[in-house]
């Protein structure tokens, strides 16, 4: 593929990003630390702005909070402008190259993978963003789950004393109108401090998608091409509230809820083209295919911190409950008409009722306990899930639906992990080590009960990791290790069918067995604003999908599978740039894979070099202004069972902020040139299976956010600098 004109035009053009550290922004953008005296109520005031993409403490930082580009964008957009990053046909999340990315919220597991996590991300708008943190190498208080890192996605909050309110407005333009109305407000005293939200937001889509196959029919060989249009018409409602109480100097209680109802629907429109030798119409089949799946989101959490003494002896003990309740129903209607004559040659019908229910219950407790200048951790956590899908399928036979008993059945899943850890940190004048150990048991059965097949596992697994610092005047050095795990996900243990159309389904594998990794990373910071970092990941028991054809109902069925092992190596370097009023980061990235892959016959390898750049830019205008524009280009690449062609794209907005930065609004153009479309085809020769999709990207947004706000009481002076991070 050539590359357009077009990315190179926007890469030089002059658009926005963060200026760095030493760059002064325009007085209406400015970021304010606020440090108090202990000897009166004056104050310090520092004005800085971070680059978009920072490592801090072995992470690669992607900082939102002054972006133009959130605007209209929900957090799974923006995942895809993240190093590393990608985001396959059927919206599974990838972090170099390995699916099932374990996703924390404010440092909060949330339990959630696959198409739950997907619809999950969606739903939460980009403006509560504040960073998405890569943790490349998670050290021992990490779960180990998560072969390639893990993404930490941090919201905005407020810390100051007193109180406050925002009120967030947007509307989007596609090929609907969308609209995303929020309202959030804190109350900081010294005693305790109070937060609540509530978020309301259509994320609705539309998505073109072609694709093909050969299939083998009673000795024939047909051609299929596939056309189709899915219309995604959610309405998400998301609500938050937490409290946190400071008894005392020394301990705190905190409580906090998170929730969403997402009323999801999505009708499909798809038409199958037969052609025979010759390319002769054989047939067509026209298949609507009505989706309604509402999902219920539930989680709370309780925490207790004692802060033992001044010099960071701390415990902290918190308890999580999860519950996920999925309500699907759907009805797939399929017409068949002859290709010379129009003439109905079948219809059929199949009706699903598929409900879903995931509860997670854990709790942990973590001890700090700094000694003779080394900073001792352990840990305890158990965490107990469940999940239950008792699905139907009926079938329209003589004019009223019977159960299909071989795709009906009901699947139960419960998982217990039990681990403990201890890491040790230590500070050699200029270098500094991180060493940890975590044991992990898993006792996990999965069961299918009307063919009463059982898989069980139950393993005990020991995780080590170690991290070194090293600083070097102006630059800092970073090596790590880790051993991971990458647990199957429920769903695709699930052996339960999701119909694209009567050709396509994807269904779950009872069957597969956890992936075990090693984790090996470097980064090196030049001159505190270069960045230089290598990963190499070596993965046993390797799981991605499998293209299998079901002889009984003529279609492919995609399945995650277990393969031999798989090896990964990443480089990134990013660079930010600044002259004046402009500036801008390129980063530029360069991976390798090596894979096995399904054959006719036996595996075959697979292996390829892929290559990927961004340049986010930033310019300052006058009265203000920031416009912004981002631009991404990915080579052709690996992506298991597919090899996924080129991609580009381009967003922009521009972002003003009024009445001392009470009033912002902001424009965004996300998609901007219309190219952003996933292709690709698969490597096996079970199927010749190929996919064009275009997702709906091309978007204009706008939002305005008023705050309201007013000091109750000044900060106390005695408060200390990590209490301030918070």
């Amino acid at each position: 593929m050539k590359i357009p004109y077009s990315f190179i035009l926007v890469m030089l053009l002059t658009a926005a990003i963060p200026a760095t550290g030493l760059a002064q922004p325009a007085p209406a953008t400015k970021d304010t630390l606020v440090f108090p005296r202990t000897d009166s109520m004056r104050q310090v005031i520092v004005s800085a702005t971070k680059n978009m993409l920072q490592v801090e403490n072995g992470r690669i930082v992607m900082n939102l909070t002054n972006s133009a580009l959130t605007t209209g964008a929900s957090v799974f957009d923006l995942l895809k402008k993240m190093p590393g990053v990608s985001v396959s046909q059927d919206d599974n999340i990838s972090l170099r190259g390995t699916e099932g990315v374990n996703v924390l919220i404010d440092g909060k597991m949330n339990y959630l993978s696959g198409k739950q996590l997907a619809d999950f991300l969606k739903g939460l708008s980009g403006d509560n963003i504040a960073k998405i943190e890569l943790i490349t190498a998670p050290t021992a208080e990490f779960d180990a789950a998560g072969n390639a890192g893990i993404i930490n996605i941090v919201t905005r909050k407020r810390t100051i004393r007193g109180y406050a309110i925002d009120l967030r407005s947007a509307v989007t333009r596609g090929s609907t109108w969308m609209t995303n109305q929020n309202i959030s407000a804190t109350l900081n005293t010294r005693a305790f401090s109070l937060y609540g939200s509530f978020d309301y937001n259509t994320p609705n889509r539309k998505v073109i998608s072609t694709s093909g196959n050969t299939v083998h029919d009673n000795g024939n060989t047909y051609r299929l091409d596939r056309e189709s249009i899915s219309h995604y018409l959610i309405k998400f409602y998301t609500w938050r509230a937490g409290a946190d109480w400071r008894l005392s100097d020394r301990h705190q209680l905190s409580a906090h809820y998170h929730g969403y109802f997402d009323d999801f629907a999505a009708p499909k429109d798809a038409i199958v083209r037969r052609y025979s030798d010759g390319h002769q119409l054989h047939s067509a089949i026209s298949t609507f295919n009505n989706i309604i799946e509402p999902y219920h989101y539930d989680a709370g959490n309780v925490a207790w911190t004692w802060n033992i003494d001044t010099t960071g002896k701390k415990l902290t003990t918190e308890g999580h409950y999860i519950s996920y309740r999925n309500l699907s129903d759907a009805l797939m209607t399929s017409v068949t008409t002859d290709g010379t004559t129009s003439a109905v040659i079948d219809e059929n019908a199949l009706r699903s009722h598929q409900p879903g229910y995931i509860t997670i219950r854990s709790a942990k407790t973590d001890l700090e306990w700094p000694h003779q200048g080394i900073l001792w951790k352990a840990g305890l956590k158990y965490a107990y899930v469940t999940n239950d899908n008792n699905y139907r399928f009926d079938s329209l036979i003589g004019g009223s639906y019977k159960e299909a008993v071989t795709m009906s059945n009901h699947f139960l899943y419960d998982e217990r992990i039990s681990a403990a850890y201890v890491s040790v940190a230590k500070k050699f004048k200029r270098t500094s080590i991180l060493a940890g150990l975590r044991i992990e048991h898993t006792d996990a059965k999965g069961y299918t009960v009307k063919n009463g097949f059982t898989n069980r596992w139950e393993y005990s697994s020991f995780f080590p990791s170690l991290s070194v610092d090293h600083e070097l005047k102006q630059h800092k050095l970073n090596l790590s290790v880790s051993r991971r795990i990458n647990r199957p996900t429920y769903a695709d243990l699930n052996p339960v069918r999701w119909y694209t159309d009567q050709y396509f389904y994807y269904s779950g594998n009872p069957a597969l067995v956890p992936e075990m990794a090693w984790l090996l990373s470097a980064a090196l910071t030049i001159h505190r604003k270069y960045i230089l970092t290598a990963t190499y990941a070596l993965r046993d028991n390797y799981m991605t999908k499998r293209l299998l054809i079901d002889s009984a109902a003529n279609a492919i069925k995609s399945v995650t599978a277990n393969f031999r092992n798989m090896q990964r190596f990443d480089l990134l370097f990013s660079a930010p740039f600044n002259v004046g009023p402009w500036s801008m980061q390129l980063s530029a990235g360069a991976n390798y894979s090596r894979y096995p892959f399904p054959q006719i016959g036996g595996d075959a390898t697979a292996s390829r070099w892929a290559f990927n750049a961004q340049a986010q830019q930033q310019l300052r205008l006058p009265a203000g202004f920031r416009l912004e524009v981002a631009t991404f280009f990915y080579s052709r690449e690996l992506w298991g069972i597919y090899l996924k062609e080129p991609l580009f794209f381009a967003d922009a907005g521009v972002r003003k902020s009024m009445m001392k930065d009470k009033l912002t609004v902001q424009l965004n153009f996300m998609d901007c040139l219309r190219t952003y479309h996933l292709r690709g085809a698969s490597l096996t020769n079970t199927t010749d299976y190929r996919y064009n999709d275009r997702p709906e990207a091309h978007r204009l947004s706008l939002s305005i956010r008023y705050h309201i706000g007013g000091k109750l009481i000044p900060k106390r002076a005695n408060s200390i600098e990590e209490q301030e991070r918070l």
